[in-house]
């Protein structure tokens, strides 16, 4: 299957669990959503394109483009909730669930590296070969909102390429420890992409998303939120990041390619 079949499938199997867990959430109109739009725009403005462009300049390109970045925007800059970050977690939990139990559809044996009792900041889930042998990890990140005024903070970068977070600091450097020196199979930073344009899935291998961080350090220092704290001991802590960088979309690999990859080492790994 091509990528825009396998997010179509990823949709039609999760869609309903994620609709009943954030059905408190404020969500955008086009979340969980894919339409004529999301696959135009997955053709212009990711696969047919080589360098970023203003998104102004792709409104003749992709049909109704410029009313969901109307509404987009509207809905994004304005003040939603404080970030709870407990709530991210479980949040973020249940997507990884979902792309695990998506992988385990089409035959790729997957669980979650808590499950398997793997210490703190290694990568969310494990891919396995028949008789348990781990032949990838994969950190998973899932994300709705664009970062709609990147084009004004970041030079020649737009929401629709550059809202590919990745927090820096302590916690990627412990991650980035534990896969260059304890992990022996490939490693892929994964994002789940849910924008009202973009939507699909894509990647990077954590070598090249590693160099990035060493080129590019630091992007973007966003205001801390109240929900960035909790008060433990009487004292108030941290427990969400402000410091990114900006994974380029354009330069990572597509549903289909990971997809593809994950059965390629499976395989490979049978021959060993």
């Amino acid at each position: 299957m091509d990528s825009i079949c396998l997010y179509k499938k990823l949709l039609e199997n999760s869609e309903k669990r994620l609709r009943d867990f954030t059905k408190n959430f404020p969500r955008q109109e086009r979340q969980f959503t894919f339409e004529e739009l999301n696959e135009m725009a997955f053709q212009k403005m990711y696969k047919n394109l080589k360098d970023v462009v203003p998104r102004q300049q792709l409104f003749s390109q992709v049909p109704n483009l410029k009313e969901a970045c109307r509404g987009c925007w509207a809905f994004y800059l304005n003040p939603r909730n404080k970030s709870v970050k407990s709530l991210d977690i479980k949040l973020g939990k249940l997507f990884e669930n979902m792309l695990k139990d998506f992988f385990s559809s089409i035959g790729l044996q997957c669980i979650q590296s808590d499950d398997l009792g793997l210490r703190k900041n290694y990568p969310d889930l494990v891919v396995f070969e028949q008789n348990e042998k781990p032949v990838a990890f994969l950190e998973v990140k899932y994300l709705t909102a664009p970062f709609v005024k990147i084009f004004e903070k970041v030079l020649g970068r737009e929401c629709y390429e550059g809202s590919t977070t990745l927090d820096v600091g302590e916690k990627l450097e412990a991650q980035r420890k534990i896969v260059e020196e304890e992990i022996d199979v490939p490693v892929y930073y994964v994002y789940w992409l849910d924008y009202p344009c973009i939507k699909g899935v894509f990647f990077m291998p954590s070598e090249e998303v590693f160099s990035y961080v060493d080129e590019t350090k630091l992007e973007w220092t966003r205001k801390e939120r109240e929900g960035n704290f909790i008060h433990a001991d009487r004292k108030r802590v941290r427990v969400g990041h402000t410091k990114k960088v900006y994974l380029p979309l354009l330069r990572m690999g597509n549903f289909e390619g990971l997809v593809k990859k994950l059965h390629e080492l499976v395989e490979s790994s049978k021959k060993c």
